[in-house]
């Protein structure tokens, strides 16, 4: 009996950076917030350490992987270039996605490492990660 092995299993990871779009005190008891773009992906950095990344991420293949969306912050030179991460990619979602369909991801976390280097922050980075049949 001969033996196969298809090598459906993969692991990919598309990273994108931006930088921060400081909003000034919101006003009353809310927080400074740092807004980054990354096209069909936003987020938003709160001065208390909340954070929160949401949109549509794509899956280009018929078969199915696995997506996270995730998110890092650092300080680097404008247009976020030698950037110092505070972090690896901290993950907040995960969908399975098939035949070819986007998916919306929506999910935040809490860091206090960023929430005391709010001020220096002013780069972010997401993470996709997808584990099978990418594309």
């Amino acid at each position: 009996m001969m033996g196969f092995s298809f090598a459906f299993s993969a692991e990919e990871v598309r990273l994108l950076s931006s930088e921060a779009r400081l909003t000034s005190n919101l006003g009353g008891a809310q927080d400074a917030r740092a807004d980054f773009d990354f096209g069909a992906i936003k987020a938003w950095l709160k001065g208390d350490g909340h954070w929160q990344i949401e949109g549509d991420v794509m899956h280009r293949s018929g078969f199915c992987g696995t997506y996270q969306l995730g998110l890092q912050f650092g300080t680097g030179s404008p247009g976020c270039a030698n950037v110092t991460w505070l972090t690896a990619p901290i993950y907040v979602t995960k969908r399975l996605q098939c035949n070819s369909a986007g998916a919306f991801h929506s999910g935040g976390h809490y860091s206090f490492s960023v929430k005391n280097n709010f001020s220096d922050i002013n780069c972010a980075q997401r993470a996709i990660k997808c584990n099978g049949k990418c594309n």
